[in-house]
């Protein structure tokens, strides 16, 4: 996942004698995210992104066009990353069952949702982004995401789910699921079983049995300790 720099402290000087300044860029990034998803992006002015970052309103204009631009920055940082994983997962199918695949996809996804900074993966929940013309120019991304979950669990479904419920709708139900972590992050409500739960159930709406779930568990963190 592309990091974002943590921010300096609130009204910090971006150039200090004798030091030298984080990436300005990464600063402003990290203070818009921060804000973002505490305060809504509606909710958050580009001098309160600045007073964030530690530096001159002047200078987010310098880096960037404007607010919506930010936005953007953060949209394709929160989703491609996770779009080429899934990718990555689809396309070691061919070593693993289906099953298995399913899991690993579910528990890598969730595993780089929990860790983004400031848990930017909110930001595809946000009213007021979905809202904004900025969501329609990186909607798209999301889209592959779940393109790529629909075509993952239709094998791992196979006969077992009706040929209605294998289509993308299915990767959609599943994205839900594993995006569901992003607030239960930011409730604090992410605990040590988790991510498991919530892949086990991923694998259950395509009606795989129990004792298989337990084994696909098994085979898949195995296959992701070893990538």
């Amino acid at each position: 996942m592309s990091q974002i720099s943590p921010r300096p402290g609130r009204g910090r000087p971006r150039l200090l004698p004798g030091k030298i300044a984080a990436n300005p860029r990464d600063q402003i990034l990290a203070a818009a995210a921060e804000l973002f998803v505490s305060r809504g992006y509606a909710g958050t002015t580009t001098r309160e992104i600045a007073d964030g970052a530690g530096l001159r309103q002047a200078s987010i204009y310098y880096h960037f066009g404007s607010k919506e631009e930010i936005l953007a920055v953060l949209l394709e940082r929160s989703v491609q990353d996770r779009v080429e994983q899934a990718g990555k997962i689809e396309a070691g199918m061919g070593s693993v069952t289906p099953d298995v695949g399913l899991y690993a996809l579910a528990v890598s996804d969730m595993s780089a949702l929990v860790a983004m900074p400031y848990n930017i993966g909110m930001l595809y929940r946000l009213p007021d982004v979905i809202a904004s013309p900025v969501y329609d120019r990186y909607g798209h991304l999301r889209g592959d995401l779940v393109a790529g979950y629909s075509r993952v669990a239709q094998r791992a479904a196979g006969e077992r789910v009706s040929a209605s419920s294998a289509e993308p709708g299915l990767g959609e139900l599943l994205v839900q699921m594993v995006e569901s972590v992003v607030s239960l992050r930011r409730e604090d409500r992410v605990g040590s079983t988790t991510v498991a739960t919530i892949a086990s159930a991923c694998l259950r709406l395509c009606g795989i049995a129990e004792d298989a779930i337990e084994q696909a568990r098994e085979a898949a963190l195995t296959a992701l300790a070893r990538a």
